[in-house]
């Protein structure tokens, strides 16, 4: 039987010592090779416009939430060109308005204002309204108020819910209704707009009768299991008519 002497023992060791170096350096190579590269691209920050493949809302916030203001507005410009999309639109309109990051110019706020307002955006809707009332870049209209305001409202909105209730309880813009002014008060209250709404409860119940309250409560809760919930308060809460 042959024994092994120490030495080619030893060598083979060393042997086997090189080609799991060489086995280890092989993956290494592979890795940086093929591997790292996808990570680089995946990481690689996006910093503008051209960058984005889908312009939206989304992606042009992405890009001001993190200090690319110029890029964001070129993203939503882009998202609205392309598919009208209403998010992008008021936030266009939000930027012109606010004169942040860019010069304001109440014509273009308008503008953009009136795109995410007709695609739904009830932010949008609610800015509008507020534009009619205010006569802010428009002629006031008591009427076009009442019915942007109203849009927003149905689309949950609880700031546009207390004021078209001041609008149906003071009759302007539409014709005077205690027991929508009652329920849209009711709506705004219990999608969680501050104060207002509890002090014009409170006043509308010592003119109202109590039959006319009950058919209030009922038509608010119907008209609350049909609409949705705003899911974010607004970037820029819009100032309430009273």
């Amino acid at each position: 039987m042959h024994k092994e002497s120490s030495g080619s023992a030893r060598q083979r060791q060393d042997v086997l010592t090189a080609l799991t170096v060489a086995a280890a350096a092989l993956l290494l190579a592979l890795s940086l090779n093929f591997v790292q590269p996808a990570f680089a691209s995946a990481d690689k920050p996006i910093t503008t416009a051209a960058q984005v493949k889908d312009a939206s809302e989304a992606s042009g916030q992405d890009l001001y939430h993190r200090g690319y203001y110029k890029a964001a507005m070129k993203v939503w410009k882009r998202a609205v060109e392309e598919k009208k999309d209403p998010g992008a639109a008021f936030r266009l309109g939000e930027e012109y308005f606010d004169a942040k990051v860019v010069d304001r110019s109440i014509t273009d706020a308008v503008k953009y204002m009136m795109i995410g307002a007709d695609g739904g955006d009830p932010r949008a809707q609610m800015d509008l309204g507020t534009y009619y009332d205010k006569g802010w870049g428009v002629k006031r209209d008591p009427k076009l108020a009442a019915k942007w305001y109203k849009a927003a409202a149905d689309n949950g909105k609880p700031d546009a819910q207390y004021n078209i209730g001041t609008m149906y309880e003071d009759g302007e813009g539409v014709e005077k209704d205690q027991k929508l002014a009652y329920a849209y008060y009711l709506m705004a209250a219990k999608n969680g707009f501050p104060n207002y709404p509890a002090e014009a409860i409170k006043r509308l119940s010592k003119t109202m009768e109590p039959a006319d309250i009950k058919a209030a409560s009922k038509m608010a809760a119907k008209m609350l299991k049909s609409q949705p919930q705003e899911p974010l308060a607004p970037a820029v809460e819009a100032e309430s008519m009273k």
